[in-house]
């Protein structure tokens, strides 16, 4: 109940937020690359749109008053307990609740969608802003395989490190948007759009999402 009351007492009106885009991808594939090219197209229109990720973290730090590091941490563990909390509580001098991190990151969230022209990636961007009008919903996804390679390539390690990596990091995201979205069956209908990054390059993909902007922010 208390959950629910958080996320409605940080929502806006629906018909004052946006234009906005979120961005949720598979580990490995390159949500923020694309997310900077997004930016690069929206100012050759002479449009200025801002990227938040890690962003997020730090106005929601500068917010409570804590180190990024530390509401970070909150923000990823999505199976502490209430007793982890409790204890947490009485061996730390300076207590935010978790409830009250996750809130303020919400908020943050909720604000960029507000402002509109704001390019929203991962910390859940597509849940907490579900329901905002002129928000554009977007999934980067590619088979595990293909993700494994590259990201091997990439960090230039074993593939069972990267195996754990990536499994660790798939399951947490995936735990966060259930988290974010309990009732919701299929959380893949949050998203309007969903790109294959291993049959669609990023410059193609970039192109669409330009286009859909266009379509339905522009050309109505």
């Amino acid at each position: 109940m208390v959950d629910s009351f958080d996320r409605e007492s940080t929502q806006p009106e629906k018909e004052k937020a946006g234009p906005f885009i979120t961005i949720s991808r598979d580990y490995g594939c390159q949500a923020n690359k694309l997310a900077k090219m997004l930016s690069d197209e929206f100012q050759k229109k002479g449009q200025k749109w801002s990227i938040l990720n890690k962003e997020i973290i730090m106005q929601s730090a500068k917010q409570l008053d804590m180190e990024p590091r530390k509401v970070m941490k909150i923000a990823d563990s999505v199976d502490r307990t209430t007793m982890d909390e409790v204890l947490h509580a009485l061996t730390t001098k300076y207590y935010k609740s978790d409830r009250k991190i996750r809130q303020t990151i919400s908020s943050v969230i909720i604000s960029a969608a507000s402002e509109g022209h704001a390019i929203i990636v991962g910390r859940g961007g597509v849940a907490i802003t579900h329901g905002l009008a002129k928000g554009i919903h977007i999934k980067l996804h590619a088979p595990r395989d293909w993700r494994l390679q590259l990201m091997m390539k990439r960090y230039h390690t074993t593939r069972e490190h990267m195996m754990k990596e990536l499994s660790s990091i798939d399951l947490k995201r995936h735990r966060l948007l259930a988290s974010l979205t309990k009732g919701v069956e299929d959380t893949d209908m949050l998203f309007d759009v969903e790109f294959n990054c291993s049959t669609l390059n990023l410059d193609e993909i970039a192109k669409m999402v330009m286009a859909l902007v266009d379509i339905r922010f522009i050309k109505k």
